[in-house]
Order: C-alpha cells, then sequence, then structure tokens
C-alpha cells in the first residue's frame, strides 16, 4: 500500500520544491518507488528542478481530463531509479483541478 506526503505552503520560496526533490530522493535510493506530483498549476517548477523539461509530453491535468493515461504522463528520473515525475500544466489555471480530481490522481 502506497503512501502520500503532501509538501505544501501558501508562501512562495519557502523551499517546497527543493524539499520534495530532496526527500523523493532519499525515499527512492531507500529502494521506495516514488512519485513525484507538481501542485503548482502554472509555474510547472519540479520538472526543470530535476532537468527532465524536455521529456514533458502530458501534464496531471491532461490525465484528469481523460486525454491520456496517467503512465503516459509519468517522466522516469533515470539518475534515480524508482524516482518519477508528474508534471503539472502551464497552460491551464488553478481552476482546471478540484480537491476531488487531486485524490482521484493520487488513488491511481
Amino acid at each position: 500500500m502506497g503512501e502520500c506526503i503532501v509538501v505544501t505552503s501558501g508562501k512562495g520560496g519557502v523551499g517546497k520544491t527543493t524539499v520534495t526533490v530532496n526527500l523523493g530522493t532519499i525515499l527512492a535510493q531507500a529502494g521506495h518507488k516514488v512519485l513525484l506530483v507538481d501542485g503548482d498549476i502554472g509555474l510547472r517548477n519540479l520538472d526543470l528542478i530535476l532537468g527532465v523539461e524536455s521529456q514533458v509530453m502530458w501534464d496531471y491535468v491532461q490525465v484528469i481530463q481523460g486525454h491520456c493515461s496517467i503512465h503516459e504522463a509519468l517522466i522516469p528520473f533515470t539518475k534515480v531509479p524508482g524516482l518519477y515525475v508528474l508534471p503539472t500544466s502551464q497552460v491551464h489555471d488553478k481552476m482546471s483541478v478540484v480537491p476531488d480530481d487531486m485524490v482521484f490522481l493520487v488513488d491511481k
């Protein structure tokens, strides 16, 4: 059974992305399968920090809207086996996703 860890803050620039990447990397290096989901719609920063932005074909808004499967949207971070990224959208706004959508996504 999987677990979900949420790193959140209402303020920008406090290190959410840095904490997320470092925690995910440590967990993957310990042998866990880890999926990092970038929740900041419109900013899309997580894939940039990991250097996988050129591999983004789909984002989780498109998964929620049924345009692709979650597996099509996942990006493996090959430098750390077991670490994957699910990018957010740069073109949608925050109203594109409601809390139930995130529950659906995490359950998948």
